[in-house]
């Protein structure tokens, strides 16, 4: 196994860190080109999905693939993220959503019933229809601002940000895992504007790896 070293700057590095990201180097895997983000659950597993290409990894001496390596994994044992191994590979930590969208299926064309399957699954999505919509109320609804609240728990979703914000157990568990959404944000999305709702969903879908789960 080689020593970890901490990579030099790369031709293909970033000279900052990219907008709506932490400010803090010590956040990223690579701190010197500002790449590989760990400072959440998802990002950290994107890290670790994004690392595991060839490609990626061939930019890097075995020293700072290493050093790397390191970094993502003492993010993902942080936030209580196993890293599983499947005949002595790493699996793609990123994949449980990815595992769940249909073979060949246009995410444009996923109904909005289809994409909340693939971010709640079907035992949540069935508690989420069960949930009493007048415990439900929409705050703000705007194209780049929805919040509002379910029960006793907040929902903040910020487009322009691509942060979403919850406080429910549930939800604080299932992003660590890669299922992103709880029953109380599959009601949420319920109430709001059907045409609109889709459109997140399928931007969230879409761009989840450059959006922040709190």
């Amino acid at each position: 196994m080689p020593r970890a070293v901490k990579p030099s700057r790369k031709r293909d590095g970033r000279l900052g860190p990219p907008q709506g990201y932490p400010k803090d180097p010590d956040k990223y895997a690579d701190p010197a080109n500002w790449k590989y983000p760990v400072h959440t659950p998802f990002h950290a597993r994107a890290a670790r999905r994004y690392f595991n290409e060839p490609r990626n990894r061939v930019k890097y001496t075995p020293e700072e693939q290493a050093y790397i390596d390191k970094k993502i994994n003492e993010a993902l044992e942080r936030f209580g993220v196993a890293v599983k191994i499947r005949d002595g590979k790493i699996e793609d930590e990123a994949g449980t959503i990815q595992a769940d969208v249909p073979l060949n299926k246009d995410i444009d064309r996923m109904t909005f019933e289809e994409l909340l399957l693939v971010f709640l699954g079907t035992n949540r999505l069935a508690s989420a229809k069960g949930i009493d919509l007048s415990s439900v109320s929409v705050d703000k609804e705007t194209d780049t601002l929805l919040s509002g609240r379910v029960k006793d728990y907040t929902v903040r979703i910020d487009r322009q940000e691509k942060r979403l914000e919850h406080d429910c157990v549930d939800f604080r568990t299932n992003r660590a895992v890669g299922r992103l959404m709880c029953k109380h944000l599959g009601a949420f999305l319920m109430r709001l504007d059907r045409p609109k709702a889709t459109r997140l969903l399928r931007e969230l879908l879409r761009e989840r790896d450059h959006w922040t789960f709190e």
